[in-house]
């Protein structure tokens, strides 16, 4: 693992860091990369006559040069405006939907504790997942008090968004018209100089990456992060000499993108050791957590594992929603436990407990009854007052309400790893 994951890891928790997104995170959902957006608008415009136009294209493209590529198709065969509206109808034509959360990176994030996001994806999957109230907005469209900026929770995407064709920067001309515009780069100095970044889901040959950081260096001085899969030694050298950025490397060929990035984010949201729980100002930090509120159980979990095991066994559609809020409470007071410096394997005593729990209901009710609803109802009510024994001191003043204790099984049930069902089927069509 990197020798950077610490640095980025404390930068995290004093909220020193901001995430931005490129188009490798939303691969997943089939949304077109660059080059694919270009390979489509060359077959359907660059026929017959300009068939030497696509040669060239085709050799701008193998060196990744797409810029080029877009200039020459501007130059012989379509206007700018005819491109981003393809652009548009491209994207929503192949972006697919996803029902499983383990496949990419937004839910992931969506858990953790950023509240500004910068994007150069045009579609809003972000948001999607994030679900925050505030629109995406457009940097160069903002116009409020720039303090607002660190403290609201928000997307801003730099280079347009699908919701307006018009907005989409994809030509070298209306990428130099952007950086020029001198408010769009004081926006872009007044985020990069107060917080640093992390960038997901770009590649070392990303044509955006090169040019925005060695063409504006006077924009991004200090330290920035970047997540790259397996970089060669002189990758990571060269990113930090000419881009000043620090790599965190993960290994995909060990599992997947979405995995290697997960585990990444997943290791930065372990609570830092504090001595005491004091502001550096002598002032007492708050110690006892809030909890989910109203607006967190709006939350769509319908894609959780949790919910697919419960839909599995046929459980009714008002259970399973009953599940869904018990599942958000425990997930908010597990994240906001950790928070306030709860370690880990605590948790996973904790955790340990309900799963004994849920066990002696399976084997005294499901194993006698084979009822499934009858089974999830027994656990939930079993689980309202459980008793965490020696593990309550350790909780104080932070102690579960019967709402959270009957989520902890929908946690535990969300892993795949852990064997909590609620009858004898399975994904794969087999029985217990």
């Amino acid at each position: 693992m990197s020798v950077h994951l610490d640095d980025l890891r404390k930068d995290y928790h004093d909220g020193n860091l901001i995430p931005f997104i490129g188009a490798g995170l939303s691969v997943p959902f089939k949304v077109p990369s660059w080059g694919s957006l270009i390979e489509n608008l060359t077959e359907q415009y660059a026929k017959e006559d300009y068939e030497w136009v696509k040669k060239a294209v085709e050799t701008d493209l193998k060196k990744r040069d797409y810029w080029g590529a877009i200039d020459m198709l501007k130059k012989y065969v379509i206007e700018e405006d005819d491109i981003q509206e393809k652009i548009v109808e491209l994207i929503l034509d192949q972006q697919i939907t996803l029902d499983d959360n383990s496949e990419h990176n937004y839910y992931d994030l969506s858990k953790m504790n950023f509240n500004l996001y910068l994007t150069t994806n045009y579609e809003n999957l972000l948001q999607k997942y994030l679900q925050f109230d505030l629109n995406p907005i457009l940097l160069r469209d903002i116009d409020f008090n720039t303090q607002n900026l660190f403290s609201q929770k928000r997307v801003c995407q730099l280079h347009g968004t699908i919701s307006n064709s018009g907005s989409i920067i994809i030509s070298r001309e209306s990428y130099e018209q952007l950086y020029n515009d001198k408010k769009y780069e004081d926006l872009l100095k007044l985020v990069t100089g107060n917080k640093k970044l992390l960038f997901m889901g770009f590649s070392f040959d990303d044509q955006f990456i090169k040019t925005l950081i060695k063409e504006h260096k006077q924009v991004f001085k200090g330290v920035h992060y970047i997540l790259l899969n397996n970089p060669d030694p002189q990758t990571v050298k060269e990113l930090r000499s000419d881009y000043g950025l620090r790599t965190i490397s993960y290994d995909a060929d060990k599992s997947t993108h979405s995995q290697g990035i997960r585990e990444i984010l997943n290791q930065i949201s372990v609570p830092l050791k504090k001595k005491d729980n004091i502001h550096e100002e002598g002032e007492a930090k708050p110690s006892v957590i809030i909890g989910a509120g109203l607006k967190a159980f709006k939350k769509n979990v319908e894609g959780n594992l949790f919910f697919k095991k419960l839909e599995l066994e046929s459980i009714n559609s008002d259970l399973r929603d009953l599940s869904s809020v018990f599942y958000v409470a425990a997930d908010e007071y597990i994240r906001e436990m950790k928070k306030l410096g709860m370690p880990i394997d605590i948790i996973d005593l904790i955790l340990g407990q309900v799963f004994i729990e849920y066990k002696d209901r399976y084997v005294d009710t499901f194993m006698e009854h084979g009822d499934s609803e009858k089974l999830l109802k027994v656990v939930h009510k079993s689980l309202e007052e459980i008793d965490f024994g020696r593990y309550n001191e350790l909780l104080k003043n932070n102690k579960t309400n019967k709402n959270e204790n009957r989520g902890f099984v929908h946690i535990l049930a969300d892993n795949e790893e852990e064997e909590i069902w609620w009858g004898r089927e399975r994904f794969n069509g087999a029985r217990n």
